[in-house]
């Protein structure tokens, strides 16, 4: 059977650049269909965080544009100094609350406030048992401050996308170069853009070790730049030409030459680091990406301060091109820049749970603008059901309107010919028969639009009514007045007296309410249908709390006959 085709869309903000792309996936091998990117302007994102709103989400629609794409939804990828990872050990608990059980377990291990933290967990392994007995399970924790997600989702909002999935970069590095997952051993990936340096190590595509560097491309200019006091934009210049001979470059290299060795420092001790920790294997590879690995003389520095073979990363590689047509030197030219934001929109193999920080609440608002969706269908059904019988009542209806019609142009020829016919007694009572053969038909018709609305204003604000239901209840057949007596009981109310009907069920609801406001709504409603003189409450059953404060709950109520169509009364044949 053919691997259904799933098109990603992909966004990564960077400290120097927007870039998008777009990967088809299907099988094992996903495809690039579409990959763009849009310079920011200096100082736009600080340290992973965006500063500069306005700059980005101008950079975001213009690569949206001349990338030529049409996607609205996007997986997005965060690289900050407040965003981490960690392996923890916990107690085994289903999938599902692996984030809310986590969250339990990680205060010691997260940096950030607990009301300012945005987690999710994967596990690792399966649950194992320790010497007590009890189940436990090795976790890989993402873990990021809100105040480096919020300001990103912000500013794709008002770019006019929708995110879908917020991501670590330095896990998407992962998904994009990490595959010798059959090779034994570590390696290191290393990814080096203007502000931030990430260096992910794994084992086997595992990650074990990652971490964020406050140094980056930028740093290398700025020192140019102060040695020689020139523009950053010739700073940059001289940078990227290094390797070259000239007094100016000779000087710049001297001026970039300490900032580089301080970047080569970071990634040693990282990876001297990693070989010191129980139980790990040293370091055999290096891959090198991002803007800043192309740097002059950085892979060769690096390669004689680790004993591991440094190589230039190759995320194109891993991936089918189609229709995109790159020569060596264009796909050269876009390697180091597109491992992030194409491993974003690889997405995690199936059955892997995504390491997603978008936060709570989001979700959950979009959960009940699906809910809201799926109601007003639903609604829009019933109306339609409620239409079709609203016909098949009105036909009914003008049939016996017609009926009624004759019968009265009957009673008053009749009663003109009373005063000259015997036959008085006989004619009044055939039509008091006719009477009492339409007189059924409305006396107990139930008014449904007026039910509805009546519920509807007696629900308090705050609750969503999720299904409804109802049946109607044929009245019960009249008590007979006791023997020889002729007449009904003594201090008995008219049965279509108004406290007769307020007392009497003419139909059943059932109704299906949910809240995001707790068990306090709950007791609230059960308050206004105890008190409504249009509903009697009958019982409730499925109280079952959700995620946050939802709460849902069915329950049954009387339709009492303060609603019942009064429409009889029109058709009354009255005596002259």
């Amino acid at each position: 059977m053919r691997a259904r085709t799933i098109r990603r869309l992909a966004l990564e903000v960077s400290s120097s650049a927007v870039r998008i792309a777009e990967v088809s996936v299907a099988g094992s091998r996903p495809r690039l269909l579409n990959v763009a990117q849009v310079r920011l302007p200096a100082r736009a994102v600080v340290d992973g965080v965006v500063s500069d709103q306005s700059a980005v989400v101008a950079a975001i629609q213009r690569c949206m544009k001349e990338g030529g794409f049409s996607g609205k939804e996007v997986h997005l990828g965060i690289a900050a100094l407040r965003a981490i990872t960690r392996e923890i050990e916990m107690p085994a608990v289903p999938e599902s609350e692996l984030d809310e059980a986590a969250r339990l377990q990680v205060l010691d291990v997260v940096p950030f406030p607990a009301d300012k933290t945005l987690l999710s967990a994967r596990p690792l392994e399966e649950p194992h048992e320790t010497e007590g007995g009890t189940a436990t399970l090795r976790v890989l924790l993402a873990a990021a401050h809100r105040e480096v997600v919020d300001p990103l989702l912000e500013a794709v909002e008002k770019a006019g996308l929708v995110a879908v999935s917020v991501e670590l970069s330095s896990l998407a590095l992962l998904r994009a170069l990490g595959s010798r997952t059959g090779e034994k051993g570590a390696e290191a990936i290393v990814s080096i853009g203007a502000g931030l340096t990430l260096i992910v190590i794994h084992e086997g595509g595992i990650p074990r070790f990652v971490r964020t560097v406050a140094l980056g491309g930028d740093h290398v200019t700025a020192a140019i730049a102060g040695a020689l006091d020139v523009p950053s934009e010739d700073a940059e210049l001289m940078k990227r030409n290094l390797d070259q001979s000239g007094p100016h470059l000779r000087a710049a290299a001297a001026g970039a030459h300490g900032t580089i060795l301080q970047l080569v420092s970071e990634v040693q001790s990282s990876v001297d680091y990693y070989a010191t920790l129980p139980d790990k294997s040293p370091v055999g590879r290096i891959q090198l990406t991002g803007g800043g690995s192309l740097l002059p003389g950085f892979a060769e520095r690096l390669s004689q301060q680790v004993s591991a073979e440094v190589v230039p990363a190759r995320a194109l590689d891993h991936l089918g091109l189609g229709s995109l047509r790159l020569d060596e030197d264009e796909r050269t030219r876009r390697e180091p820049i597109v491992a992030t934001v194409v491993g974003l929109a690889m997405g995690d193999p199936a059955g892997v749970k995504p390491l997603n920080l978008l936060p709570p609440e989001i979700g959950l608002a979009r959960r009940y603008k699906r809910i809201e969706r799926d109601v007003i269908a639903v609604s829009a059904a019933a109306v339609l059901a409620l239409a079709g019988l609203g016909v098949l009542s009105y036909t009914r209806v003008q049939n016996a309107e017609a009926v009624v019609s004759g019968l009265d142009q009957n009673a008053r020829a009749m009663q003109a010919a009373i005063s000259r016919q015997e036959g008085h007694a006989k004619t009044y009572n055939a039509i008091s028969a006719d009477e009492a053969a339409v007189s059924p038909i409305l006396s107990t018709e139930v008014d449904w639009p007026r039910v509805f609305s009546d519920l509807a204003r007696d629900t308090p604000a705050g609750g969503v009514v999720t299904s409804i239901s109802g049946s109607y209840v044929a009245p019960a057949a009249p008590a007979s007045p006791a023997a020889g007596s002729g007449t009904p009981a003594a201090g008995a109310p008219p049965v279509s007296s108004p406290a007769a009907r307020s007392a009497t069920t003419i139909a059943n609801l059932s109704v299906t309410i949910s809240t995001n406001q707790g068990y306090s709504y709950f007791r609230q409603w059960l308050q206004a249908m105890s008190t409504s003189p249009q509903f009697r409450y009958v019982s409730f059953s499925g109280l079952s709390a959700g995620k946050g404060n939802t709460v849902t709950w069915s329950a049954e109520l009387a339709v009492l006959g303060t609603i019942r169509s009064g429409r009889a009364s029109e058709f009354e044949v009255t005596s002259r």
